[in-house]
């Protein structure tokens, strides 16, 4: 296995009531968009109100530059 995999951005869209949506980015160390998906939606605790979406990859460069292991997640804001 190698020591850095590439990843995908992730955004989560939340709807508020009489309000714009929030959106939120994530960085996933998952290649695999869906299992991105999956690790952001269960780390957020997901409900009807929240979209979570694969916006696309991340080269294992960034990644890394970012300090995530397998699995691991960065928050922006």
């Amino acid at each position: 296995m190698p020591d850095w995999i590439e990843g995908q951005t992730v955004r989560v869209t939340t709807k508020r009531l009489g309000g714009s949506p929030l959106r939120e980015f994530y960085s996933v160390a998952e290649p695999d968009p869906t299992k991105a998906e999956t690790i952001i939606g269960r780390a957020i605790g997901m409900t009807p109100d929240v979209l979570v979406e694969a916006l696309g990859p991340l080269t294992a460069a960034e990644i890394k530059t970012l300090g995530l292991k397998p699995g691991q997640f960065a928050h922006h804001s």
